[in-house]
């Protein structure tokens, strides 16, 4: 609805642009304000405004004002969820009352995280009887304009969607990533667009000239040496190979403390494992991966790794990252030592210092 809008032009008297992924709703809204701007010549009827202190009413009678020398005004009222007053002296819906007969020289747009709201345009269809019901139910303002305004939720990406959004996001920029680059920068950065958007302009500066950016780009820029790193961590239990996992596991931890880092992603990794023990009874591929919550890509390493180790290995593992996680929450021993040890549990040898 974003680009339709953008490309012809026609902006709704009201639209409310909501969600958890609040990057995305920032830089839509960002793009809807700036084009709307664009059409007045004269410079002076857009507004931006912040709902933090601000009533409903200020801000209805800032969209009721009628344009100088222009056929619109522009109004955005930034974390709308946090406005005042949304209703009146005899308890009359404010916003309702407005919708009725809304200006016409006048685009209000208003962006909310309403984290409540989570999923509302995707996991049930507007017109439903379900949704209807949901809408009613919200307070004042928010019930009206889901009831009688246009709005578009942006609700919160599943890791799979934040894979194609860094995916897309490169493309857009005229660079390429590849799988490999993109799993390690979710690793390093987490599933946070905003954080993650700072780190591709990082990595497309980098690359310079080159058109696609590849893992060892995302190490450099990043962070973590090179030979000492998840992956190469992952790769060498992968391996069975306790001696080299034990080695790379301490450089890690001697090159930066990242023991929460190190027991999140090993646990992402064997629950991966444990869940293609059931799943491998299919010849689908991406049945595979969707049970794994991984990529298809990542299938045939992945069962050979689990052939490797072997179910019961894996199961062990799981139980030796769950100790390792509380003894370091609630033990004086050092994070190193702790590591050290659940990876010697995992393969059944002595630690290694």
């Amino acid at each position: 609805m974003i680009d339709e809008i953008l490309s012809k032009g026609k902006f709704p008297n009201v639209l409310l642009v909501f969600g958890e992924e609040e990057y995305l709703v920032d830089d839509a809204c960002r793009k809807l304000f700036d084009a709307a701007v664009a059409l007045d010549t004269t410079g002076m009827n857009s507004d931006m405004v912040d709902g933090e202190g601000m009533s409903l009413d200020a801000v209805l009678t800032l969209a009721r004002s009628f344009p100088m020398m222009s056929d619109k005004r522009i109004v955005w009222v930034r974390r709308f969820e946090k406005i005042s007053g949304a209703k009146d002296k005899k308890g009359n819906d404010l916003m309702a009352t407005y919708l009725k007969d809304p200006p016409a020289s006048t685009f209000l747009l208003l962006s909310a995280s309403y984290p409540s709201l989570d999923g509302i345009s995707t996991s049930i269809q507007k017109n439903s009887a379900t949704a209807q019901r949901k809408i009613k139910s919200q307070k004042a303002p928010i019930g009206a304009l889901l009831a009688s305004a246009t709005w578009i939720e942006f609700p919160r990406m599943r890791e799979m969607q934040v894979r194609t959004w860094i995916r897309r996001r490169a493309e857009s920029h005229g660079i390429s990533i590849d799988d490999a680059a993109i799993d390690f920068l979710v690793a390093r950065t987490g599933n946070g667009l905003r954080e993650l958007d700072m780190e591709l302009n990082k990595l497309q500066t980098y690359a310079g000239e080159r058109s696609s950016i590849t893992v060892d780009d995302v190490t450099d820029v990043v962070g973590a040496a090179r030979a000492w790193n998840i992956f190469e961590l992952q790769k060498a239990i992968a391996k069975a190979d306790a001696a080299s996992a034990i080695t790379i596991l301490t450089k890690m931890m001697e090159a930066e403390r990242q023991e929460m880092f190190i027991i999140t992603m090993l646990t992402r990794y064997f629950l991966s494992l444990y869940a293609l023990i059931d799943a491998r009874s299919s010849s689908d591929r991406n049945e595979m991966a969707k049970a794994a919550g991984m990529p298809p890509f990542a299938v045939p390493d992945a069962l050979e790794a689990l052939d490797r180790l072997g179910p019961a290995r894996v199961e062990r593992a799981l139980y030796a990252i769950q100790r390792a996680d509380a003894t370091i929450k609630s033990a004086s021993t050092e994070a190193v030592i702790v590591l050290q040890q659940m990876l010697a549990d995992i393969f059944d040898v002595e630690a290694r210092r």
